[in-house]
C-alpha cells in the first residue's frame, strides 16, 4: 500500500486534472461575492448554498431553468480545493438561522471556501446525445469585507496613501472624530531616530480613529486589517500611520528615521499582506456579485452614502473583467457575467423595490458603463438572500398601504411603514428632510426542514449559472 505522502500526491493530481478538464469543458464556475461589511455576504451564500440543496424537495425557485425544467438530479458539498483555508461555516449558518429565536450568521472575519458540485441532465444538444448526466464546479470564496478596502493600495505609494487619509480627516464627521489623531499626528517627530515604542502607541490611536469612523457607519475604512486584523492581531507590519507634517522629500528620508520605518511598515503590508492576498483570491474569478446595502447607507446620512459609492467603485477597479475565452479560462480568467444587487430588498415593501433597483443603478452607473463595454454582461437586481419581512395592508388618511411585519433584533414584533426609496443619489436637502427609518429583521421563524425563503434568489442563481447548466 502506498504511503501517505505518496497516497496524498496522487490524490492532489487527480483534482488537478479534474479542475483542468471541467475548466477545459467549460464547467466550472469561480465565484466572487463582493460587499462590504453589513451588506450580508455570509448570509447571502448560506443561503445560496441551501437553495441548492434543497432544490430537489423545498426551495422556491422557479426563475432557475434547471429546475423548472426538472433536469437538476442533486447538489452535494465536497472538499473545498484549498485544504489551507477554512471550511465555510454552512453548518453553522444554519443553525444559526434554524434556532429559536432565530439569529443571523456570524460574520466573516477569515478567508473560507466552499466547493458544490451540481449534477444536471443537459437541455439539449450534443450534450445531451453523449451524457446522460453532467456535474459543474462551483466555487465560492467568503471573506471579510472590511479587507476589500486594501485591494486599492496597490497601486498607492506612502505618500499617496497618507495624502489621500489626511484629505480624509478632514471631511464631515471625520473632522470631529480624527481631531486628536491630527494633533498628535502633527506634534510627531517624524525624523528622530525610529522609535517603535512610540510608533505603537500612534499607531493604536489611528486604529482607534478607523473604528469611531466605522462604529459611526462610514464605509471607506482602511487599512482594513486596522480594524479586523485576524492572524496578523500585534504584528508590527499593522503599526503605521499616515504622513501629516510639512511636505517631505520622499526621496531623502533619514535611514532609520521614525518616517523610514513607517515608509517600510506601508510598504511591507502593501507587499506582503495586501498582493498575496488579492493574487491568491481574487485573480481568478468567473463571476461576481456585489452586494450593496444602499438602506443603511440612507439610514446613516449623506456622508455614509457617499463613502459606499466611493467605496464600491473603488473596489471594482481591483478586479478583472472582460470576455473570457478557452485559454484564458484555464489560465487568466476575467469576470464576464456580474450582478450588482441591492441586499435587504424585504426592508422595503414591494412597490419601492423598482426605486432601490434604480438608486443602486445611479451609484455604479460609470462603472457599468466600463464594464459593458469590456463585453462584460451586466445585471442590477434588489434581493433578499433570506426574507425576514412580512408584507401586509393598513389603511391610512383613507387609502391602502402596503406595511412591513417582522421582528426587531430583541425579538419584538414590528409593524411599519419604512418610507420610501429614493430613485437616484439624493439632493443634499434630502438628509435634512428624509422621514423613514429602514429597519433591522431577525430572521423569520420557520421549520428547519424547509428552505430558507428569499427575494429573487432563483433569478440570480439563473443569471450567475443557467447558461453553465444547458
Amino acid at each position: 500500500m502506498p504511503d501517505k505522502p505518496l497516497r496524498s500526491f496522487f490524490d492532489n493530481l487527480q483534482n488537478k486534472a479534474q479542475e483542468t478538464a471541467s475548466r477545459l469543458a467549460d464547467k466550472h464556475v469561480r465565484l466572487a461575492v463582493t460587499g462590504l461589511s453589513g451588506a450580508g455576504k455570509t448570509a447571502f451564500i448560506t443561503s445560496l448554498v441551501n437553495q441548492l440543496l434543497e432544490s430537489g424537495s423545498t426551495a422556491s425557485l422557479p426563475f432557475f431553468s434547471v429546475v423548472k425544467e426538472t433536469r437538476l438530479m442533486g447538489v452535494k458539498r465536497v472538499a473545498q480545493p484549498d485544504l489551507r483555508l477554512a471550511r465555510f461555516a454552512y453548518e453553522q449558518g444554519m443553525g444559526a438561522l434554524n434556532n429559536m429565536p432565530p439569529a443571523w450568521p456570524e460574520p466573516t472575519r477569515g478567508v473560507s471556501q466552499i466547493r458544490l458540485h451540481i449534477k444536471y441532465q443537459p437541455a439539449g444538444g450534443l450534450s445531451k446525445l453523449l451524457f446522460e448526466h453532467s456535474t459543474m464546479v462551483l466555487d465560492i470564496l467568503d471573506y471579510p469585507g472590511e479587507w476589500l478596502l486594501d485591494l486599492p493600495l496597490l497601486s498607492l505609494d506612502f505618500g499617496q496613501w497618507s495624502e489621500f487619509c489626511v484629505s480624509q480627516m478632514q471631511q464631515g464627521v471625520r473632522q470631529l472624530l480624527s481631531a486628536p489623531l491630527r494633533e498628535a499626528l502633527l506634534t510627531f517627530d517624524w525624523f528622530a531616530a525610529g522609535d517603535e515604542v512610540k510608533l505603537l502607541a500612534l499607531s493604536e490611536q489611528f486604529r482607534l480613529y478607523l473604528k469611531e469612523c466605522k462604529a459611526a457607519g462610514l464605509e471607506l475604512v482602511q487599512p482594513g486589517r486596522f480594524v479586523l486584523p485576524g492572524e496578523l492581531e500585534g504584528a508590527p507590519v499593522l503599526q503605521f500611520v499616515p504622513f501629516l507634517g510639512d511636505k517631505a522629500d520622499w526621496e531623502q528620508v533619514p535611514a532609520g528615521s521614525n518616517l523610514a520605518l513607517l515608509i517600510d511598515r506601508y510598504e511591507q503590508y502593501r507587499d506582503k499582506v495586501v498582493k498575496p492576498f488579492y493574487k491568491a483570491y481574487f485573480s481568478g474569478f468567473d463571476r461576481q456579485i456585489v452586494l450593496v446595502d444602499c438602506l443603511s447607507a440612507l439610514n446613516r446620512g449623506e456622508q455614509a452614502f457617499d463613502e459606499l459609492q466611493q467605496s464600491i467603485n473603488w473596489i471594482l477597479k481591483s478586479f478583472d473583467y472582460g470576455q473570457n475565452s478557452l485559454l484564458r479560462r484555464l489560465f487568466s480568467p476575467r469576470i464576464d457575467k456580474l450582478i450588482f444587487a441591492a441586499s435587504k430588498a424585504d426592508h422595503v415593501t414591494p412597490d419601492q423595490q423598482d426605486n432601490l433597483i434604480r438608486l443602486l443603478e445611479s451609484m455604479v452607473h460609470h462603472a457599468r458603463q466600463d464594464m459593458r463595454y469590456q463585453g462584460v454582461k451586466i445585471q442590477t437586481t434588489a434581493l433578499a438572500s433570506v426574507k425576514a419581512s412580512k408584507v401586509g395592508q393598513t389603511q391610512y388618511q383613507g387609502q391602502k398601504l402596503s406595511v412591513l411585519s417582522g421582528h426587531d433584533m430583541h425579538g419584538q414584533t414590528l409593524s411599519l411603514y419604512p418610507g420610501d426609496v429614493p430613485a437616484r443619489r439624493p439632493a443634499p436637502t434630502f438628509w435634512q428632510t428624509q422621514g423613514f427609518e429602514f429597519p433591522q429583521f431577525l430572521p423569520p421563524r420557520r421549520d428547519p426542514l424547509t428552505a430558507l425563503p428569499h427575494i429573487r434568489m432563483d433569478q440570480m442563481l439563473e443569471f450567475m449559472l443557467g447558461d453553465k447548466l444547458q
